[in-house]
């Protein structure tokens, strides 16, 4: 017998079986990566009309299934930073990688994280607390390459940029983009971008605001002097009295 080779909906086919013949037939589907709960499918049979089946309550049978999650790592990242954000001074990107999938993330071809700083600073080193982190100071750009572990594992990757001119009185701002493997065939198939915890919502940008100059800190000899000065003039008061 002859049934639908591809396609979607019921299969309908009749057949001509013989006392004590039989027939197999057999379905290849694939499940919707959004699937969830139970799969259900139901088969059955009818006699022809004008015959009577003896035995009616063996027409059909269900098969039900439990569809478990899919294979694949759920790669999510987090960036904060620190300052002091004086021009000159240097600032801390923290981005912490989190893969809440079902199967690890592996180091696969090309790179699991980057991220081009802004302008408005200028990259000085980056390291990772697993994997390997490269600082291109020449593209502003830090890559990332590695593993992370399924179900929570995390890895976090710091850099350190100075701020430039250009960034003060201006908001900088700055995502980096994550590569996973959201199928587990060992390619990176999915990305996302980085989010900003302290700031409401998903997939927020990082931003800081470039102050022009630090208040310059008094050393121990002007305090001395200024100390002095204003003995002296703490004493010409008085003699004026």
């Amino acid at each position: 017998c002859t049934c639908t080779a591809s396609g979607s909906g019921n299969i309908n086919n009749t057949v001509n079986l013989p006392s004590g013949g039989s027939v197999t037939y057999t379905a290849t589907c694939t499940i919707s990566t959004l699937a969830t709960g139970t799969l259900s499918n139901t088969a059955t049979v009818t006699a022809p009309a004008g015959v009577t089946d003896p035995t009616p309550g063996n027409n059909s049978a269900t098969d039900t299934d439990t569809l478990s999650a899919a294979p694949g790592a759920n790669v999510s990242g987090t960036k904060t930073v620190t300052g002091p954000f004086f021009v000159g001074s240097n600032v801390t990107y923290v981005v912490t990688l989190t893969n809440s999938g079902t199967s690890a993330q592996g180091d696969n071809p090309g790179n699991e994280f980057t991220d081009v700083l802004p302008a408005q600073v200028a990259l000085v080193s980056a390291t990772a607390s697993s994997g390997t982190a490269v600082a291109n100071v020449g593209t502003n750009t830090v890559t990332w390459n590695g593993g992370i572990a399924p179900s929570g594992g995390t890895v976090t990757i710091t850099i350190t940029a100075t701020i430039l001119p250009a960034a003060a009185g201006n908001t900088v701002s700055n995502q980096g983009t994550i590569a996973y493997d959201s199928d587990g065939n060992g390619t990176n198939d999915a990305t996302a971008q980085t989010d900003d915890p302290t700031v409401a919502g998903s997939a927020n940008p990082t931003t800081f605001v470039g102050v022009t100059t630090a208040i310059p800190a008094i050393s121990p000899l002007a305090l001395l002097l200024l100390a002095a000065m204003l003995t002296a003039l703490g004493f010409a008061m008085v003699k004026r009295q």
